[in-house]
């Protein structure tokens, strides 16, 4: 499992991936049909087993062909990770001209990340015509190779406005008042730059390009112009090409028996192991025997590479529930030859809100002697969990062990549904005995929902004490704040 509490790096893929999804929002309103080609590029989650993929864009739009890399920035700029001695790891490795770059901001609201509404759009092609007018920072690490920003000139305004006047030298705009400063004129040399507003236009401040190196922004319009052809890109020689047709099968409405017709074929043929087991992700999703057969082949392999076992997991945890699907991750989550293996924990994660949302198949897990294994199917519920799963879990509270009883706690917590909190309240009126792990649930529950529900009940008078430091309940008790204190106090020496 990584997450050992980096929440540096948590922060930033929380941005991307919010960057990501709100890309996808704005495609689909604009008519595209996108998907994450690069997996879990639009999801936060971390593992530590880092699975060697193609490199791919981020997304895909299954209906038009595009590709779409997109960068989430706290300071938005045209910029991309470079690394010029590394052609795998330059910065537009595996993209075509017509590929897109997705710029999009993301602010901090004092609760996280949040994207802007938009994100800036750039053809690769454009940025390689102007690269040398990019800058290369400095390394991002010591070591040999490591990645560098790479930045091309642009002019983002730091004020809400309106433009007033684009010419050949500059733009000159109205920056709008705000509570401590006044309404001015402001204007932006362009020494070189094109212009990417007119005469009218409105901006926000930190989100978009007035002006840049590259000598325009994309007009997505065109690209709805395009159809898609993977039955054609089944056949390139280009791995990505294939890998991107393989996935987009499950995402549109092509004749079913001809998609997997094309896509066994695909797997008999294929030399490039991520490309076969994509295909054979997609060719099971559209109910292929032979898919389901290579997708356990590669998990119950013990000579095959362990990240693509790894990445076998998680191509079945977006299967959705099915008798294969199902049986198969409960397999791997109480098989020994598993054991202190990532795998196990992405198959218990996958069991739950994450995938297949069996919840009741993640039950046995929640007091598992691996803590990482623990942990996450504790983490694996939410609160669409049933009643049914969840008066099991009260029973656990109730009559389980040192080990049991608080981990039925904590995902009692998580759940933290209206269900939950009632099936709590009839336990605590119908056992008085086993009334202290009850309340201890219930008072680390938001104090507006335990409120709100049990108005009138007396439990709540018992639970008001706990509540007044229950999460969010006061300055103190936010999880930064947590955080923020305990990492003062480590300093002590």
């Amino acid at each position: 499992m990584g997450f050992k509490a980096d929440t540096s790096f948590l922060r930033f893929l929380t941005m991307g991936a919010l960057g990501v999804r709100q890309t996808m929002v704005q495609l689909q309103e604009k008519g595209f049909k996108p998907i994450e080609l690069e997996r879990y590029c639009a999801s936060n989650k971390i593992w530590s087993t880092k699975v060697k993929r193609l490199r791919l864009p981020d997304l895909l739009c299954v209906k038009t062909g595009l590709r779409v890399e997109v960068r989430a920035k706290s300071d938005l700029k045209i910029r991309m990770s470079d690394a010029p001695n590394n052609p795998d790891r330059a910065w537009d490795a595996g993209l075509q001209d017509d590929d897109l770059a997705a710029f999009i901001a993301c602010f901090d609201d004092g609760e996280g990340p949040v994207a802007a509404d938009e994100a800036m759009f750039f053809r690769i092609g454009d940025l390689r015509s102007t690269v040398d007018q990019s800058k290369l920072g400095p390394p991002k690490s010591a070591s040999e190779g490591a990645e560098r920003d790479r930045t091309w000139p642009a002019t983002i305004p730091k004020r809400d406005g309106r433009v007033l006047e684009v010419s050949d030298q500059k733009i000159v705009v109205e920056l709008f008042a705000t509570e401590d400063r006044a309404a001015r004129r402001q204007s932006y040399a362009l020494k070189g730059k094109t212009p990417y507003v007119k005469e009218g236009d409105l901006f926000k401040a930190n989100s978009c390009f007035l002006s840049g190196a590259p000598s325009s922004m994309a007009d997505l319009s065109v690209y709805l112009g395009h159809v898609y052809d993977p039955f054609t890109a089944l056949g390139s020689h280009n791995d990505v090409d294939r890998y991107a047709a393989a996935k987009s099968f499950p995402y549109r409405d092509d004749n079913r028996a001809k998609a997997l017709q094309a896509l066994e074929k695909l797997i008999s043929r294929e030399k490039e192991q991520r490309v076969k087991l994509e295909a054979a992700g997609s060719a099971a999703a559209l109910g292929s025997a032979l898919g389901q057969e290579i997708i356990a082949q590669f998990i119950w392999d013990e000579q095959a590479v362990h990240e693509l076992r790894m990445e076998a997991v998680l191509i079945l945890t977006e299967l959705g529930d099915g008798g294969f699907t199902r049986e198969i991750l409960k397999s791997i989550a109480a098989h020994p030859g598993f054991a202190e293996n990532e795998i196990r924990q992405a198959a218990i994660w996958g069991l739950g809100k994450a995938g297949l949302k069996a919840y009741e198949d993640v039950l046995p897990f929640i007091a598992d002697e691996e803590e990482n294994v623990a942990l996450h199917a504790i983490g694996a519920f939410d609160a669409n969990t049933p009643r049914h799963v969840i008066d099991r879990l009260v029973e656990l509270l109730l009559q389980g062990g040192q080990r049991v009883a608080p981990a039925a706690s904590e995902a009692l917590r998580i759940i933290g549904s209206p269900e939950a909190i009632s099936a709590l309240h009839d336990a605590y009126r119908q056992n008085e005995h086993a009334r202290n792990w009850i309340l201890a649930t219930l008072g680390r529950m938001p104090p507006q929902i335990i409120r709100r529900e049990l108005q009138g009940h007396d439990v709540l008078a018992a639970l008001e004490p706990l509540l007044l430091c229950a999460p969010g309940a006061n300055w103190l008790s936010s999880e930064q704040m947590k955080t923020d204190i305990a990492f003062l106090l480590k300093q002590d020496l």
